[in-house]
């Protein structure tokens, strides 16, 4: 393995590469490939701050869960969490939405969109939405502010968060504020130099991003769509972003070119490079510091984002 360890890969997270799964997800299944997702954000998200809880059930009886911090100051993030359509879930993410909660003075909103296979798309699209003009909606009612919804998402819930972007202004009502994209799925194909380099490596291999599409986007499905890659949408009149890419990931370049896409659309956006880190750092803050380093930096650079008066 040494010798397919990235030269720019910080020393933290290259340490962590003997421990991660190495056999695809394709190879163990569905239920192991999602008990080990689930163990790993376990000890990848221990030690999270204390905050207030409530699970929720939102329109149609969709889940979701509420964090308060206690010093916050009007904001909102809806929370759509990653895996790829597929693995993860509210509970296994529970360490990162209270750090956002915590660090961004903010009420969270997690949302428990369906998965796939079980959910193929657009299900988990049409749950993110609804999740987020829930939230729009009933932000008083959550203690925050209405004008100060953001949303948020990273990985395939960056996919998610980058779709209710284009979705609600399509809607033509009440937008999000802000939308904040870490590490997200952006872009149909695997062309992309990036790929190349680094879709070998264990936090996101390319074995594992076809088949976390083929769960999710039934057969005969143009991967065009924009609700599938919102690279291919219309750009312009979108909320202000702040899309942050790693180094050593599979996905940064096509991360990059989203945000300079949206720029080019007139679409403000700011594109944060960690260019030592992996796919998939914000949920190893506890077994990485300079992961942890990395989120903190995120989060300052998001609460800029959602107030403009933070301190950064």
């Amino acid at each position: 393995m040494d010798d397919d360890v990235p030269p720019q890969l910080h020393p933290h997270l290259a340490a962590l590469l003997p421990a991660l799964p190495a056999a695809p997800a394709r190879e163990v299944g569905l239920d192991v490939a999602r008990r080990r997702f689930s163990e790993l954000l376990t000890a990848g998200l221990a030690g999270a701050p204390e905050v207030g809880t409530d699970d929720v059930l939102l329109d149609d009886g969709l889940p979701a869960r509420v964090y308060r911090p206690a010093a916050a100051r009007g904001a909102t993030v809806v929370f759509l969490h990653g895996g790829g359509w597929t693995l993860g879930s509210v509970a296994d993410y529970d360490g990162l939405a209270r750090r956002l909660a915590d660090g961004l003075s903010a009420v969270v909103l997690a949302v428990e969109h369906r998965r796939a296979p079980e959910h193929p798309f657009p299900a988990a699209v049409d749950d993110a939405v609804a999740g987020t003009r829930w939230a729009i909606e009933h932000a008083a009612d959550l203690g925050g502010d209405p004008r100060r919804v953001a949303v948020a998402g990273d990985s395939g819930g960056g996919n998610l968060a980058a779709v209710v972007c284009q979705q609600l202004r399509d809607a033509g009502g009440p937008q999000p504020v802000a939308q904040l994209l870490l590490y997200p799925n952006v872009s149909r194909g695997a062309d992309q130099p990036s790929v190349r380099a680094f879709g070998h490596l264990p936090f996101l291999t390319l074995s594992d991003m076809g088949w976390y599409t083929r769960n999710y986007v039934p057969r005969g499905t143009d991967l065009g769509d924009p609700r599938i890659s919102p690279a291919e949408g219309d750009l312009t009149g979108l909320p202000p972003a702040l899309v942050v890419t790693a180094g050593a990931d599979p996905l940064h370049d096509s991360g990059r070119a989203y945000a300079e896409a949206l720029t080019a659309a007139g679409t403000r956006a700011e594109w944060l490079d960690l260019p030592d880190l992996p796919h998939g750092f914000a949920h190893l803050v506890a077994l990485a510091p300079a992961a942890e380093e990395a989120l903190s930096q995120v989060l300052a650079r998001a609460a800029v984002l959602l107030d403009p008066a933070a301190p950064e």
